[in-house]
């Protein structure tokens, strides 16, 4: 029997200690970039880079590696990212990311869950750790909703309702490195 592969790994585990500092987070990308939270795609936002210390980087991937077994050295300061969305319909982003797993800490979840084709929505705690593949089909969407009852917005307008906005940092771990934890079975 061949092992099945995962999309979303929702590790149960959070980073401690860095709640206020992903509270100050958000609430600065709420000030410096009012539309960085589009739906049905996520945003890079380059305009937080000078409001996060290295230092706090780095308390997260100690925090990672702690609490997921992953190795620091996995996590490289260069491929660290702040991101910004609304509700996501059903995609993959392989062509964007083709050689990546992320690893991810939940900045602000609102009502969102990051969930694969198969199951329903659940939102996330404020540093919980996740595992996605993005080359696989994920979805973000409210709480106890499945891709196919997920209207799709059309406009990709961006979300101004606090509970429609979703936000993460992240890390791209090369696929080689990440691979194993991928497969169930």
């Amino acid at each position: 029997m061949s092992a099945r592969r995962l999309t979303v790994i929702r590790t149960g585990a959070r980073v401690e200690g860095v709640e206020a500092e992903l509270d100050t987070l958000y609430r600065t990308a709420r000030e410096r970039c009012p539309d960085g939270f589009p739906a049905e795609e996520t945003r890079e936002l380059p305009e937080l880079r000078d409001a996060v210390s290295l230092a706090f980087v780095e308390r997260l991937r100690e925090g990672i590696t702690a609490r997921t077994g992953i190795p620091a050295t996995h996590l490289s300061l260069d491929r660290f990212s702040i991101h910004g969305c609304g509700p996501v319909s059903l995609h993959d982003d392989k062509h964007n990311y083709p050689g990546v797993y992320f690893v991810i800490v939940v900045v602000h979840s609102g009502r969102l869950g990051v969930v694969d084709a198969k199951a329903s929505a659940e939102r996330h705690a404020t540093g919980e750790i996740l595992l996605l593949d993005p080359h696989r089909k994920h979805a973000l969407l409210p709480e106890g909703r499945t891709w196919r009852e997920h209207p799709y917005e059309r406009t990709h307008s961006p979300v101004r309702d606090e509970a429609d906005r979703f936000m993460f940092v992240c890390f791209d771990v090369p696929r080689r490195l990440m691979h194993p934890r991928f497969r169930a079975g």
